[in-house]
């Protein structure tokens, strides 16, 4: 598939094309993710079984009547999501495989999206060399995100200050509308600096696997993108897409996959499901990254392809 249209596209015509590639290149996208994350659920299975009945507890501590049934739902839970050193370990190599999964199935859709085909072997081959500079882009990110979130706290304190001093003269309706106000500003700011960090990670992560092996370039060109002009709107909205397709897969595959283990009572069910889910979920969701990364560059830049590297 190639994309020639140097005009804007929407945020509908972008998802729409994310879904083209990832059907296009359905098999080639799942397998590349597919290879990697499905042991890891299995290592994750074998390492904390326990862990597929938390949802289900956390349902009943808040359907649970009476302080006994309560107090036992509570202890329930406790005990299931408590992590062994075991546990402990799969979760910490997770997260660190799934950056190395995540450069490589941004490697196939990047081929794809520019019209060609790279092999499982030099996407992963090119994801272990990017490894490393995907860690320190994603550490770079954080921090980011941390420094732009203090503004918003300052904020929130500041009206927690004004609705303290409300409360001592007896100002309740004041309160009541101070704490409304407090509450959306909050939540609106949040969502909005949090989906712009989000989507300049994302397009520092695709410049990763496409453009340069050097971190600090790559956020240097994400930042630069993001904050360009005409830009920073379109990425508040693609983060905010990108999230809530994220969250639309993400909240309906845990619950049948809660729902049937809750039924069979079957704990591997759980992982198989959350397993797959996720595969299929994150092929999606990386090639809506990569088609709006090169949306950014057809319009900052002029380019109307974008060719992954290979070495």
């Amino acid at each position: 598939m190639q994309n020639t249209e140097l005009r804007p596209l929407g945020a509908g015509e972008l998802l729409d094309r994310a879904i083209t590639v990832y059907v296009r290149r359905f098999p080639q996208i799942v397998l590349v993710l597919a290879v990697v994350t499905v042991p890891v659920f299995l290592l994750q299975a074998i390492a904390a079984p326990q862990s597929a009945h938390v949802w289900s507890d956390l349902a009943q501590v808040f359907t649970a009547t009476g302080s006994g049934a309560s107090q036992r739902a509570a202890q329930t839970m406790a005990v299931d999501s408590r992590f062994t050193p075991l546990a402990l370990v799969v979760a910490f190599v997770a997260m660190f495989i799934r950056v190395l999964t995540w450069s490589a199935v941004v490697a196939v859709v990047a081929a794809a999206y520019a019209g060609t085909r790279t092999t499982l072997a030099d996407a992963y081959r090119l994801a272990l060399k990017r490894w490393f500079p995907q860690l320190v882009v994603g550490l770079a990110f954080l921090i980011l995100a941390g420094v732009a979130s203090i503004p918003i706290f300052i904020v929130y304190f500041i009206f927690l200050g004004a609705l303290v001093a409300l409360s001592a003269l007896q100002q309740t309706v004041a309160v009541v509308i101070v704490g409304v106000i407090a509450f959306l500003v909050f939540i609106v700011a949040f969502a909005v600096i949090g989906a712009f960090v989000f989507m300049a990670y994302e397009l520092a992560a695709v410049a990763v696997v496409t453009e340069t092996g050097n971190p600090f370039e790559a956020v240097q060109i994400a930042l630069r993108r993001a904050f360009g002009r005409g830009m920073k709107r379109r990425t508040i909205v693609a983060g905010l897409v990108l999230f809530l397709l994220s969250q639309a897969g993400a909240l309906p595959l845990v619950a049948v996959a809660v729902l049937a283990t809750a039924l069979t009572h079957v704990d591997a069910l759980y992982f198989a499901i959350v397993g797959a889910g996720t595969v299929l979920l994150d092929g999606i969701l990386a090639s809506f990254a990569v088609v709006y990364a090169v949306d950014v560059r057809v319009r900052r830049e002029g380019y109307d392809l974008l060719l992954p590297q290979t070495a």
